[in-house]
């Protein structure tokens, strides 16, 4: 277990966030799952709306809102939310994981490869009023 820290603005002062900076295999391979489709190679399917949401959920061990609970991270201001992603995606970057997966499946990295990579955005995010 390793804890990290850094600051973000809060109501007017600094308050600290505290988060694990290296999550388990198992728990890594969890949230990749359910983020990244990659059935056909060449077309994968990333939800990154749902990579954030898992990493804030998982990671931060000491904030000054409730943690571990999704109704509190969108009820967040969203200048809130973007600092604390913006010091979390430091040590869980999706790229790094996605050319570790492709690197399994082919053989070789990304960068050699011609992928074509589709982002899904939940409905309430995309424009798209649900019906």
């Amino acid at each position: 277990m390793t804890i990290k820290s850094f600051e973000i603005d809060w109501e007017g002062h600094k308050e600290t966030i505290e988060y694990e900076s290296d999550l388990t295999f198992g728990e890594i391979e969890s949230i990749m799952t359910s983020c990244v489709d990659m059935s056909n190679i060449n077309d994968i399917k990333v939800k990154i709306p749902q990579y954030r949401t898992f990493i804030f959920l998982k990671t931060i061990r000491k904030a000054p809102f409730k943690i571990n609970d999704t109704s509190t991270m969108k009820n967040l201001k969203n200048s809130v939310v973007e600092q604390v992603l913006k010091g979390l995606m430091t040590d869980f970057p999706l790229g790094s994981y996605l050319e570790k997966w492709v690197l399994s499946i082919t053989g070789t990295s990304e960068e050699n490869q011609s992928i074509n990579s589709t982002i899904s955005l939940p409905q309430s995010l995309d424009g798209i009023k649900p019906q």
